[in-house]
């Protein structure tokens, strides 16, 4: 009579790993869709690049921003004046010969470059904002003084200039000009004398006719509409058949020998004090308020952890860090105090009672126990397991179990 029929379990049928995202990745292949795609982006790329806006900057002549003169510059050539755009002091001198020059930045160009320029011949020099700190404004402007600065409310003319006065009210938001020095011979307008908005200097021996505008405003294209603002401007700009308009810059090859300022002559003298101050201040505060550091405070853990899962824990830590030596040396440690508990020995012991010991116990040669209990690091994982498993012999061998105390 057979025995009752045995069922064997069938084999787990092999798992369908799920493809994963660098797998999908990797497998892609473009298809004519993605080149169509990549085409129109770069057509889209190429149409923007040359459909660029217009270009951008204070008083350019050809910018189109709130900042920009274009609308002035559009207004003027529709008058006949040809404006002509320069950078360089070399390009304005060869620009101001029986023109107007606007000075968009009084405060770059060097009393060599200004002499440069004059030298050519313009009919009129135009400043726009000039200050005390302008080469151009203490070459050109002898005697007149910055007064105040006015903000930007209407300004009547108040003076028989013809270019003021037919233009009429004007916004002039900035620097007032004294220019009492002058009396008599300057046109103070739109203020009066002691802070003039616009200062017109009759021509002497060596200089053109000199304009001080004391504000951009009437040059720009957001303040151009406003009040007589336009009107002005073309009247002080539109005189001659030719405007050089000069907007100075730091790669100038003029300005190639000139020292350049450095910032302790940039900052006032009070500065340094000031800041010496400041720096003793707050380390004061410091001192005062920082917290020193006390003694360690020991504190219960809020949860218990099993002593084996810090073991695994501190193993995987050892594992990931390759500390084969730090590992072997706690193996060691281990087992050289359950021997010693078991041979009676003391913890002070020293390694050689310990081997001596343990070769008479075990029958085994004194240099092989030492090799093994204080022997050096291993050179790597497989010798770090070999020395386990020759441990755990060891403790056999002595008549202990291997996961007791």
């Amino acid at each position: 009579m057979s025995g009752p029929a045995v069922v064997r379990p069938l084999p787990p049928a092999p798992a369908i790993g799920v493809p994963s995202r660098f797998d999908r990745i990797r497998a892609w292949r473009p298809t004519r869709r993605t080149f169509a795609v990549a085409g129109l982006l770069l057509v889209a790329l190429v149409v923007l690049v040359v459909t660029a806006p217009p270009r951008t900057g204070s008083l350019d002549p050809a910018a189109v921003d709130p900042g920009g003169s274009r609308a002035l510059a559009n207004l003027l050539a529709d008058q006949g004046v040809t404006v002509l755009d320069v950078r360089t002091t070399a390009e304005a001198a060869d620009a101001a010969a029986g023109a107007t020059v606007l000075l968009t930045d009084p405060y770059l160009p060097t009393p060599g470059m200004l002499d440069t320029v004059l030298a050519a011949g313009p009919t009129r020099l135009v400043l726009v904002e000039p200050g005390p700190g302008s080469p151009a404004f203490a070459r050109l402007a002898a005697g007149v003084d910055v007064a105040d600065v006015a903000d930007d409310g209407p300004v009547a003319p108040g003076c028989r200039l013809r270019a003021a006065a037919s233009a009429g009210t004007a916004v002039l938001p900035g620097p007032r000009y004294d220019a009492r020095a002058w009396a008599g011979s300057a046109d103070t307008c739109y203020g009066g004398s002691d802070a003039a908005g616009l200062v017109v200097l009759p021509a002497t021996g060596g200089r053109p006719e000199v304009v001080l505008m004391g504000s951009s405003a009437p040059l720009t294209n957001q303040d151009l509409d406003v009040e007589g603002n336009a009107a002005l401007a073309m009247n002080l700009l539109g005189r001659d058949a030719r405007l050089a308009w000069w907007r100075p810059t730091l790669a100038d090859p003029a300005l190639a020998g000139e020292p350049s300022a450095d910032l302790a002559g940039l900052v006032p003298p009070w500065v340094v004090p000031v800041l010496v101050q400041l720096l003793v201040a707050c380390g004061v505060v410091a001192l005062w308020r920082g917290r020193r550091l006390g003694p360690l405070v020991v504190e219960p853990l809020p949860v218990v952890v099993r002593a084996g899962e810090t073991t695994d824990g501190h193993g995987r830590l050892l594992h990931a860090q390759h500390a084969r030596a730090e590992a072997a040396g706690h193996l060691r440690a281990a087992a050289r105090s359950r021997i010693g508990r078991r041979l009676g020995l003391d913890a002070t012991a020293p390694p050689a009672a310990l081997v001596a010991a343990v070769a008479a116990r075990t029958g085994r040669a004194p240099g092989t126990v030492e090799a093994l209990l204080y022997g050096p690091e291993p050179a790597d994982d497989a010798a770090l397991v070999a020395l386990d498993h020759d441990l755990a012999e060891l403790l056999a061998a002595i008549g202990m179990e291997v996961g007791g105390p």
